[in-house]
């Protein structure tokens, strides 16, 4: 576990401890998936993430956010990074964070881009498992979300993935695809 500023970074075991500790003070409903897209792999060195964080956060505060959008980072080499305070509503779905916790996932995975590696795979896995069962959570289309499923200007859930106001993340290959089937059959299975 390595702590500069408020940033935390801990590997899978490290989060667990911590997170057994932690009291929430707000009520989480939903667990939201992301992929950062820049910052991808290409940018990740092995030994940057709290300058990729930083760096992150201070994109996110030029473009009108209070801080850093997501509360928990993960990387190519598997570490997790404690970015926004749990407690504290993230600003990953345009008017959709009531209730949420955003993962963003350092890469960028649409289809032709970054291949995802196991050592990330595994890990977000394994802090979503995490995260589900803390709060109590029955994973589910409108409990485990992606962001490709809102609508950018209105936040509201889209019916189909046609829309010009969407984007892929976490990416049209994340975990096989960013749709509600390709969710129902290679990622929600990962927690039944």
């Amino acid at each position: 576990m390595k702590q500069v500023g408020k940033f935390l970074l801990l590997d899978v075991d490290e989060f667990q401890k911590w997170l057994s500790l932690f009291q929430p003070g707000r009520v989480i409903t939903h667990v939201q998936q992301h992929h950062t897209w820049i910052p991808s792999y290409k940018h990740f060195d092995g030994n940057n993430h709290f300058k990729l964080c930083d760096s992150m956060e201070q994109g996110h505060i030029k473009r009108g956010f209070d801080e850093i959008a997501q509360n928990l980072t993960t990387f190519p080499d598997g570490k997790i990074m404690i970015c926004r305070h749990l407690n504290k509503q993230p600003a990953g779905i345009h008017l959709a964070n009531k209730g949420g916790i955003c993962i963003e996932n350092i890469g960028d995975f649409d289809i032709g881009r970054d291949v995802m590696n196991q050592q990330q795979k595994s890990t977000i896995v394994a802090l979503t498992g995490l995260l589900l069962k803390k709060f109590n959570i029955t994973p589910n289309s409108q409990t485990l979300v992606y962001h490709h499923w809102f609508d950018l200007e209105t936040g509201k859930r889209k019916i189909t993935d046609e829309s010009d106001s969407i984007k892929t993340c976490p990416g049209t290959n994340f975990f096989g695809g960013n749709t509600v089937k390709a969710y129902n059959d290679n990622f929600l299975p990962l927690f039944k």
